[in-house]
């Protein structure tokens, strides 16, 4: 969390970059991943929330800390339409170009798909974030993910389950690794089964519930 907090810099409501400070609802995902690092267990939640609670952000500041400051590390993000995909892509290089020189890995590649930490000698970290579309073609298929962020999944297409199956088994069941599925609700669908299923503590998966008044 320190890193997060100290080095990672967001945009305000106000238009301000200010320092990431986490809010109630953030820490408490945070907190719930943390017991499962600490535990030895791979980290995996999942998020019912409310609109505008920080946990994208949250998410996505994990994935870059992870990702940014160790070797040959695969993230993907995976959200349901283009235009959140391109938000998602934005906080990326709204951290990467807030930090520090001192803290900033070389960088061999930045576009709105993807984020590749390494030089060009290839000497590098070598670690990479992927940014893709529930609606793309044969996502995450071939790829070998050790974070992944599953974003407002209620509102992936109606054939979700099979491509969450595909993006989950590309993700090693390792204390190492982490998966994040957030939505808000969405009617009866897979994301409620998902959540249900976490809640009776038949998955690998804390539920963290935040609603609208947890937020001040």
């Amino acid at each position: 969390m320190e890193y997060i907090q100290r080095f990672l810099r967001i945009k305000s409501k106000t238009a301000q970059i200010i320092p990431l400070q986490l809010n109630a609802p953030q820490r408490k995902l945070y907190d719930a991943l943390a017991e499962q690092y600490r535990r030895g267990k791979p980290m995996r939640a999942i998020v019912l929330k409310a609109r505008q609670m920080g946990f994208s952000t949250l998410t996505e500041a994990m994935i870059f800390k992870r990702t940014a400051t160790a070797r040959n590390i695969k993230s993907g993000i995976v959200a349901h339409i283009e235009q959140a995909t391109a938000n998602l892509f934005g906080m990326f290089k709204l951290y990467y170009d807030n930090l520090p020189e001192a803290l900033k890995p070389k960088l061999r590649a930045s576009n709105a798909r993807e984020v590749v930490f390494d030089n060009g000698e290839g000497t590098g970290l070598n670690s990479q974030i992927k940014c893709m579309t529930a609606m793309g073609k044969g996502v995450g298929r071939s790829d070998t993910f050790q974070n992944l962020h599953i974003s407002e999944y209620a509102f992936w297409p109606a054939d979700k389950a099979k491509i969450l199956a595909g993006l989950l088994q590309a993700v090693p069941h390792t204390p190492d690794t982490m998966i994040v599925i957030e939505s808000t609700p969405n009617g009866y669908d897979h994301f409620k089964e998902l959540w249900d299923a976490a809640v009776r503590g038949e998955s690998d998966f804390a539920p963290v519930f935040c609603g609208w008044n947890e937020l001040d």
